[in-house]
C-alpha cells in the first residue's frame, strides 16, 4: 500500500468525501515538464486486470481519460503520456504509473476528448528476448535487463526472502529468442512465485503474495455497496510440466488447487528442477485467496497484490488480494475489486512425476537455444539402459547405443578370432538441409520404443536403420549386429563369430597373431610371419 500523509487517508475515509483530481500531460514520454489539466478533467477509469492464478503473471494498468474541450484548443496524440493525480489541501499524489497514449477520439458535437493509455508493460509485447543480448545472468539480472529495454526505472522485489531471484544461468536460460518480453517476465514471475506490475515510480515490481501477514486494508461493511463472496481457493500443488513429459510435481498435505508451470525456460534443462519446485511450494504452498466481487467506496492508495480483508453482512471476515479491479472517477470515487480462480478441468499433469521418481523417468529435453531435442531413457529394474541418447537438430540426427557387448571365439572361413570381449559404441548420424521428424515413444513391457520417419527404429528388437528405396539395412541387438543387402545378410557379428560375404582389406589382413597377407608388388601376394 502506498504510504501517504494522514490528510490523504482522512480524506479517503471521510463520511462525506470531496475528492478532486487532475491529469498531467507530457510530451514525447518526457515526464520532466507537464501541462496540468485540472478543470478540464471530466472523468477517468483505471483498470488493472489480473489472472485467476496464484502467481506467474503480470498486471498491466489501463487508463480511459475524458477531457472537456469546449474551445477545441487541446491537442493529444500518441506522442503524449499522462499521470493521474489526487488533490488534497492543494497538494497532490500520483498513485498510478505513467500512461502512454495509444488512442485518441474526439466527440465533434461536444469537443470531449476520449483518451486511452497503458503503462509500459503494454510495450512488452512488441519486444523479444533476442534484443536483450545476455549470455550469463541470474533471474534478477534478466528481469533488470527487461526493465531497461522497456524504459522502466529498474525493478523492485517485495516479500521474497529466498534465493529464487539469484538462481544463475551460466549459458542462459532455455529461451529460443523469439519469446516476447511479456512472456519472459511471466516466466520470471513463475519461477519466483510472484506477480508483477508497474508502480507509481515506473519501476517493475515483483511481489509475492503475503500468505501469513495481516491485511493492509480492512474493507468494512460501511464502505461496501455490494459484496459477493464465494469459496476460498488454497494452493496445494505445483506441477512443472513440459510438452514432452519431463514433469515434476510437489504437493502439500492439504487439499486444494493446482498451479501448472508449463515449458518455463528458467526451469527447463536444469538438473536441480526437483529442488526448485520443492522450494517454490515451500514459499507459496497454502496461499489462500477468497473468490469475490466487491463494489465499494474505493481507496486509491491500494497497490496491486495488497492483502485485504472484507467484512460480510453476517460480520464474518474473508481475506483476499487486490489482483483485478476498476476505479471510476466522475466527481465521485468508486471501485470494483474482484478475483476468481481459473479452474480448468481439462488441464492434466501429462506424465506426472513425484520428487522421488524424478531421477527414474524416461523423458525428453528441448534445448530451444541450440534447437536440439534430447531423449533420455533412464535405468529401470527390469531393463538396462537401451538408448543412451537421441539428439535432433536442424542439421543432423545423432543416435547412440551406450554399450554393445558380445564374445567372439569361433572361426569363420578359416579366420580364427580370440576376442574375449568386444565393447563398442555404435553411433549413426543422418544429415540433411531440412530434417522433419515424427517421434513416437511408449513404454511397453519395460522397453522404450522410439520411431522416426527417417528410418530409425528403437524397440525391443534393438536398433534398426532402414530407409525406403535403399537396398541396405542395419540391425543391432544385445546379441550382435547384422548388415543386410536386399534382405541377404552380408555381415554378421555375434557370439559365434564374424560372417562376411565379401571381406576386403585394402592394405593387409592379419590372421591370428602370427600371419599377415598383403600385396607384394608386380601382381604378387606376400604372406609374412609377424609372430615372435
Amino acid at each position: 500500500m502506498i504510504s501517504a500523509d494522514k490528510k490523504y487517508t482522512d480524506s479517503i475515509n471521510s463520511p462525506v468525501r470531496n475528492i478532486k483530481c487532475q491529469a498531467v500531460k507530457y510530451q514525447d514520454s518526457n515526464d520532466s515538464v507537464g501541462t496540468i489539466l485540472k478543470n478540464s478533467l471530466k472523468s477517468f477509469n483505471i483498470q488493472r486486470v489480473g489472472e485467476g492464478k496464484f502467481f506467474g503473471y503480470g498486471i498491466s494498468t489501463k487508463m480511459n481519460l475524458h477531457l472537456i474541450d469546449i474551445k477545441y484548443d487541446k491537442t493529444v496524440t500518441t506522442n503524449n503520456s499522462f499521470k493521474i493525480g489526487y488533490i488534497v489541501d492543494d497538494s497532490n499524489i500520483y498513485p498510478y504509473p505513467t500512461f502512454y497514449v495509444t488512442e485518441v477520439n474526439r466527440d465533434e458535437n461536444t469537443g470531449e476528448l476520449s483518451i486511452t493509455g497503458y503503462d509500459l508493460l503494454h510495450k512488452a509485447t512488441t519486444h523479444t528476448v533476442s534484443e536483450l543480448e545476455l549470455i550469463s545472468y541470474t533471474v534478477k539480472e534478466f528481469a533488470e535487463s527487461c526493465a531497461t529495454l522497456l524504459g522502466a526505472k529498474g525493478i523492485e522485489v517485495i516479500n521474497v526472502n529466498d534465493s529464487s531471484f539469484n538462481t544463475s544461468y551460466i549459458d542462459g536460460a532455455n529461451f529460443e529468442g523469439t519469446e516476447t518480453i511479456r512472456e519472459a517476465l511471466d516466466a520470471v514471475a513463475e519461477v519466483t512465485q510472484t506477480i508483477y506490475y508497474v508502480n507509481k515510480n515506473n519501476k517493475i515490481v515483483f511481489k509475492r503474495l503475503d500468505k501469513d501477514g495481516d491485511a493492509v486494508l480492512d474493507i468494512s461493511k460501511d464502505k461496501i455497496f455490494d459484496l459477493d463472496s464465494k469459496t476460498n481457493k488454497r494452493l496445494a500443488k505445483i506441477v512443472h510440466a513440459t510438452e514432452l513429459g519431463d514433469n515434476v510435481s510437489v504437493s502439500t498435505t492439504e487439499t486444494g488447487s493446482t498451479q501448472f508451470v508449463r515449458d518455463n525456460p528458467f526451469w527447463e534443462m536444469r538438473e536441480d528442477i526437483a529442488t526448485l519446485v520443492d522450494k517454490a511450494l515451500s514459499a507459496v504452498g497454502g496461499l489462500t485467496i477468497n473468490q469475490f466481487e466487491c463494489e465499494w467506496r474505493g481507496n486509491y492508495l491500494l497497490e496491486v497484490g495488497d492483502k485485504i480483508s472484507l467484512t460480510k453482512k453476517d460480520n464474518s471476515v474473508v481475506y483476499s488480494y487486490l489482483l483485478d479491479d476498476e476505479i471510476e472517477y466522475n466527481g465521485f470515487l468508486s471501485e470494483n475489486t474482484r478475483w476468481s480462480y481459473e479452474d480448468n478441468e481439462d488441464e492434466t499433469e501429462d506424465n506426472p512425476t513425484s520428487l522421488g521418481d524424478a531421477i527414474k523417468q524416461t523423458y525428453a529435453r528441448v534445448d530451444k537455444a541450440n534447437k536440439k531435442i534430447e531423449l533420455l531413457a533412464s535405468q529401470n529394474e527390469n531393463n538396462s539402459e537401451r538408448i543412451a541418447s537421441l539428439e535432433v537438430n536442424t542439421q543432423s540426427i545423432s543416435a547412440s547405443v551406450s554399450k554393445l557387448q558380445t564374445n567372439v571365439a569361433d572361426s569363420v572361413e578359416g579366420i580364427n578370432g580370440d576376442i574375449q570381449k568386444l565393447t563398442e559404441k555404435v553411433e549413426t548420424t543422418m544429415s540433411s538441409d531440412e530434417v522433419k521428424l515424427e517421434i513416437k515413444s511408449e513404454l511397453e513391457n519395460g522397453v522404450t520404443k522410439v520411431e522416426t520417419n527417417t528410418g530409425f527404429t528403437f524397440n525391443d528388437e534393438g536398433l534398426t536403420v532402414e530407409k525406403a528405396n535403399s537396398e541396405m539395412k542395419t540391425k543391432i541387438t544385445e546379441d550382435g549386429m547384422t548388415v543386410y543387402k536386399n534382405d541377404e545378410a552380408v555381415l554378421t557379428a555375434n557370439n559365434i563369430g564374424v560372417d562376411a560375404v565379401n571381406l576386403h582389406a585394402t592394405t593387409y589382413l592379419i590372421i591370428g597373431t602370427n600371419s599377415r597377407f598383403e600385396d607384394y608388388g608386380n601382381n604378387r601376394t606376400g604372406c609374412f610371419w609377424i609372430g615372435n
